[in-house]
């Protein structure tokens, strides 16, 4: 077995907001395969992630953490597997406004514990703004009877401080498992 690499994977449903969180908190512009999607597919949605985006972010240390967004549609999953190998940490980001939030980020916990055992994992809740009736402290009780505990917080995909505070919460709940 192989060390973790200095790899973080976003995952989701489509529109959840993976890509816009790579873009977020990269220092470099990031290499994305953003498509064109039909109109009616998802109302103001007007591009979606065919293949994953990829970035990297300097460290303190100068080390490179690098950055995916992998699809969230079910017919590009074998890339999954892929991508997460050797991954240090996979944030699930989930739409307050997704028909089943909680049975929806359940299916994702479980599917990438599968598939990442050695990463930690940790929620993004977005477009709670648009959402709110999507209460937090019950969403993450719903998680921990499912029986996940790890970090679960709301985030604005598009704030650079937001997802990087999510990005933290990870790899500090990481190192604090570890220890």
């Amino acid at each position: 077995m192989s060390l973790p690499a200095n790899k973080l994977v976003f995952v989701g449903s489509m529109g959840a907001g993976k890509t816009t969180a790579v873009r977020a908190i990269s220092d470099v512009e990031p290499v994305s395969t953003e498509m064109p999607m039909s109109e009616d597919a998802m109302g103001d949605k007007v591009e979606t992630t065919v293949a994953l985006d990829y970035s990297s972010i300097e460290l303190d240390d100068g080390e490179l953490l690098h950055v995916y967004g992998v699809p969230g549609q079910r017919y590009l999953d074998f890339m999954w597997p892929m991508v997460c190998e050797g991954a240090l940490g996979v944030i699930v980001l989930v739409s307050a406004g997704h028909p089943d939030p909680v049975a929806s980020t359940v299916e994702l916990l479980q599917e990438f514990s599968r598939i990442a055992p050695d990463a930690s994992l940790a929620v993004g809740v977005t477009r709670t703004d648009e959402h709110p009736a999507l209460l937090i402290p019950e969403f993450r009780n719903a998680l921990f009877e499912a029986g996940h505990r790890l970090p679960v917080m709301r985030v604005d995909a598009r704030s650079a401080t937001q997802v990087t505070f999510l990005v933290k919460s990870l790899l500090s709940y990481r190192y604090a498992e570890t220890n």
